[in-house]
């Protein structure tokens, strides 16, 4: 076992200017192509790790959010598996058990309340379906899972995302979705079986396994970074385990801690301590609160390329702390949004523009914009 690098690639780049598939799609064919190559060849074998995503963000030059997703619509289909703290190896995809039975499998049930709500509301063939941030709101799931779960019916022919102007685009319906039943049970009806359900009894799980009653466990983004799945579902896994005692979900630096199984037992906690356990209602941090304005605040007054305020103007601007929009600068960092510069020259510049469809929504409806246009 061991990691491949940049260098052990032999096959070419895709070419994104000679197709008319999206970045997604020709990274995710890519991928699936140079690990069979690297197999036949004897460069790889399964179980050995591939360079990062910011490695091949670059090599490829796309960002690396791109590279994330095509990582893993490989994985759902068995080309990847995930190891904690150590990266993406390449699994054997060749053997008839491709997925383990305690799979997520996150994509698959957006995927299927997508087709439920597109049957549902009787939509035609080859027009428009509800946008990302619609389907955010009806499923109550991120729209970081929406994208790559259109992504994936997209790439099984059942959608087409088609560009209008700008960022902005649409998801075109262009064949009819057909629900199994075992997609009606387990996908849609069996609310037991919803991505954050599932992430309770993982989390629930691993930490009757590894901790002892009144131990203080990990924090939230070392689970999201565990199982694979956003911080809110995280979140919102927590806030049940919380509700359930399962676990004291404190504030701060006191982090939060495991109850044990046996809900009869007594704890210690003064009064003020479990004041500082009371969670909020929707159990976010402020920055990801903050992280949707700022995109949309980068959009409307930056372009690619340029060169945004420093930390301390937005955060003068968005009216919040500097620590506060670090942590959303780090998001966007990480989706590939942004590049630090050191140096005079240097700063935070743009690479690759957010999507907040919201704002197309609001121009939309907006009178005034709409008067201005005309």
């Amino acid at each position: 076992m061991k990691r491949l690098t940049l260098d052990d690639i032999k096959i070419p780049k895709p070419d994104f200017s000679a197709s008319k598939s999206t970045k997604g799609q020709l990274v995710f064919n890519w991928l699936i192509e140079w690990i069979k190559n690297s197999l036949e060849c004897g460069i790889a074998d399964i179980g050995d790790f591939i360079p990062t995503k910011e490695e091949l963000a670059l090599y490829l030059g796309v960002s690396p959010a791109t590279v994330q997703n095509s990582i893993r619509s490989a994985k759902n289909m068995g080309y990847f598996s995930s190891k904690q703290s150590l990266g993406t190896c390449i699994a054997d995809f060749y053997s008839q058990e491709i997925k383990a039975t305690d799979d997520l499998c996150h994509s698959t049930i957006t995927e299927c309340k997508i087709k439920k709500i597109v049957l549902d509301g009787n939509y035609e063939i080859n027009r428009p379906i509800p946008s990302i941030t619609e389907f955010a709101h009806l499923t109550n799931i991120s729209q970081n899972t929406i994208r790559f779960a259109l992504t994936n019916l997209a790439r099984q022919g059942y959608l087409e995302k088609v560009h209008i102007k700008g960022n902005k685009y649409n998801w075109i319906y262009k064949k009819e979705f057909v629900l199994s039943d075992d997609e009606r049970i387990n996908g849609i009806d069996d609310e037991d079986c919803t991505l954050t359900h599932q992430l309770v009894e993982k989390i629930r799980k691993y930490i009757e396994k590894t901790y002892k009653y009144g131990d203080k466990i990990l924090p939230n983004q070392a689970f999201s970074n565990m199982f694979d799945v956003s911080i809110k579902t995280v979140n919102d896994a927590m806030k049940i385990l919380h509700s359930k005692k399962i676990i004291l979900a404190r504030r701060g630096r006191y982090g939060t801690i495991y109850l044990g199984k046996n809900k009869t037992q007594k704890t210690s906690f003064t009064s003020q301590e479990r004041k500082r356990s009371v969670i909020p209602i929707n159990y976010s941090y402020s920055w990801q609160k903050t992280l949707e304005h700022l995109k949309k605040y980068i959009k409307e007054n930056y372009k690619i390329g340029d060169k945004i305020a420093p930390i301390r103007e937005l955060a003068s601007i968005l009216n919040v702390s500097p620590n506060t929009i670090r942590r959303a600068l780090l998001d966007m960092f990480k989706d590939g949004y942004l590049l630090s510069k050191r140096g005079k020259t240097g700063g935070i510049f743009i690479v690759d523009m957010p999507e907040t469809e919201e704002s197309y929504r609001w121009l939309a409806i907006n009178p005034e914009v709409v008067k201005f246009e005309n």
